[in-house]
């Protein structure tokens, strides 16, 4: 992102240059010595002469209207692409954050699961000393707190990870202590409305258009280009010591030749191969849009529904729970019923950010979570 801010100094750099010209002034300064023969063929006399000339060269009507265009547009791409680089950075940070956040909720769900049966295997140690339970009991009881300690390192290890990408990344982020998730959102609105904000707001499908436009430019300036620009010029001499003395003016002519249109045929190559990349970038964006649309409404929808599977499962363990404190289930059964209603738990977690994620993704991709301008800024919007 400071890189996109010297971009933005680097345009402005060439849009003066390309305003001012290619065209400087230039001296010219010319001294020689003039030896005379008479008839006879012998030295007969030495002068000193010397000259000096200024001269410029000057745009043909058109060219200079050309270059101020070229400049500006030179300018907006720049800070078209800083825009882009602070677009692709809200992404990630997005990205990196939500990933901590699965890595955090999962160890914490791993935590809570791993509580529970840590008590309930002390409780069942304490049963198979008193006679009141198998040996085999205690070995699914002991198989099942080994399983859960090993996805609570398994947790730890991915949350610390995560945790070094982010600071890594973003250093002296501050990382909150608790996190309070908010229920997702459902998207509103139908889909041809998103559809144009989200294209109206990407910044690739901008940058390729201005990309476009400026190489449709440059074809415009190097067909100009195939007439030269001519050369006028000032020039006095001093001559014989003083005896002659001259003053006139230049005028140079440049004949073009095959390499100015190879020069206006390559310009027009590019200016296509420019057009067809803007389509291309279209079509992606409007893909891409699409698909995000679609994504963030799915979640939405499986947030539902997994908080409503999370809590069956979770009442069918209960009722397995309490079935083999009655002597009705195994403790197999009540084990499994436990590790669906642990899976179907986390799977609602996971649902409920992962909706969040999207939900807040088309918020950056329509400017409403950030605002970035065309200068290269952002400004957070809501928090």
């Amino acid at each position: 992102m400071r890189a996109g801010q010297s971009e933005i100094a680097l345009g402005v750099a060439i849009q003066r240059q390309l305003e001012a010209g290619p065209h400087e002034w230039a001296v010219t300064l010319e001294g020689q010595r003039r030896q005379t023969r008479n008839e006879a063929g012998l030295p007969d006399s030495r002068t000193g002469d010397w000259a000096v000339g200024l001269e410029r060269a000057w745009r043909l009507p058109g060219k200079a209207a050309l270059d101020s265009q070229l400049g500006q547009a030179q300018r907006d791409l720049a800070e078209a692409a800083a825009a882009e680089r602070l677009h692709n950075g809200a992404r990630l940070l997005l990205e990196s954050w939500f990933a901590w956040l699965r890595a955090r909720e999962r160890l914490a769900h791993v935590d809570e699961a791993r509580a529970t049966l840590e008590r309930e295997n002390v409780a069942m140690a304490r049963r198979r000393e008193l006679g009141d339970a198998s040996e085999l009991e205690l070995m699914q009881m002991d198989a099942a707190f080994a399983q859960m300690q090993t996805e609570h390192r398994i947790s730890e290890a991915e949350l610390a990870a995560e945790m070094e990408r982010l600071l890594v990344l973003f250093p002296g982020l501050p990382i909150p202590e608790q996190v309070s998730l908010p229920p997702p959102q459902p998207i509103e609105g139908r889909p041809e409305e998103w559809e144009e904000v989200l294209l109206t707001h990407e910044p690739a499908l901008r940058l390729a258009r201005l990309a476009s436009s400026r190489s449709r430019l440059q074809a415009q300036r190097a067909d100009r280009e195939r007439l030269a620009d001519p050369t006028v010029g000032i020039r006095v001499a001093h001559e014989k010591d003083g005896e002659d003395r001259l003053v006139g003016l230049a005028l140079t002519i440049p004949l073009g030749g095959s390499a100015r249109q190879a020069e206006t045929d390559r310009s027009r190559a590019e200016a296509n191969i420019a057009s067809e990349h803007e389509a291309q970038v279209l079509r992606d964006s409007l893909a891409a849009a699409r698909s995000a649309l679609q994504q963030a409404r799915g979640a939405w929808l499986a947030w539902q529904a997994s908080q409503e599977a999370a809590t069956l499962m979770s009442r069918a363990a209960g009722l397995q729970v309490r079935a083999y404190e009655l002597g009705e289930s195994s403790l197999a059964d009540m084990l499994t019923a436990r590790r669906l209603a642990f899976g179907a738990g986390l799977a609602a977690r996971l649902a409920q950010l992962d909706a969040l994620e999207k939900y807040y993704r088309l918020q950056i991709d329509r400017r409403e979570l950030w605002n970035f301008s065309q200068h290269g800024t952002s400004v957070l919007i809501q928090p």
